[in-house]
């Protein structure tokens, strides 16, 4: 399976893909949709670093105007870890990251045993250094067939129970309407905490 993950989800032709594979695309009601426990491993490719990081090329946090950091057990998170204990709730863990060289360190530091490809480095936020294209495609490919060759030396990434998810927001609207919900902890204007036993319970009460 393959997931569309960026902006509006229509950024994958599905002509280009094997034919084996199958495309979700478009506006989804879940963050990893369509991953269950079948699956052996997730690759995330062309990811980017968690907002605030220093070096790191279009850094954000699933939103570059709503959301200004995420925290998961008190640790900082981005995509990458968000996406890393969504998979761990169904015991896949996160295998490949590529990106720039920001966002593998970003995996590398929180996963530990993972399997990186830097195709760009920033020289800001908004420029990067880039590989040319069939070198990326070449460490990519070779990344993924050794990632699945080695598949079972990875371990699910599991944050620890209770599961606690704080948002802080850009403004204090969303915080406001967000802090309606039924258990929700408001920890000052703009952010606030969930609780949970699962990810996803406490992923759905904060960023959907």
């Amino acid at each position: 399976i393959v997931l569309d993950g960026h902006g509006a989800a229509f950024s994958i032709k599905l002509e280009d893909l094997d034919p084996r594979a199958q495309l979700i695309r478009g506006r989804r009601l879940n963050e990893l949709e369509g991953l269950d426990g079948t699956f052996d491993l997730m690759f995330a490719i062309g990811a980017h670093a968690m907002a605030g990081t220093p070096n790191g090329l279009l850094t954000h946090t699933l939103s570059h105007v709503g959301i200004n950091n995420i925290w998961l057990n008190d640790k900082p998170v981005g995509e990458i870890g968000l996406w890393a204990a969504l998979a761990g709730d169904y015991d896949v863990p996160l295998g490949l990251v590529t990106g720039d060289l920001a966002a593998v360190r970003e995996a590398e530091n929180l996963l530990g045993e993972v399997f990186t490809v830097a195709v760009k480095e920033a020289t800001s936020r908004f420029a990067a250094k880039c590989l040319h294209p069939d070198v990326s495609r070449k460490l990519i490919r070779e990344a993924a067939r050794k990632t699945v060759e080695n598949k079972d030396k990875f371990i699910p990434y599991k944050p620890g129970i209770p599961i606690e998810l704080k948002v802080e927001y850009h403004n204090s609207e969303r915080a406001d309407r967000i802090s309606e919900k039924k258990n929700m902890i408001r920890v000052d204007g703009r952010t606030v905490l969930a609780r949970g036993n699962k990810m996803r319970e406490v992923y759905s009460l904060l960023l959907h």
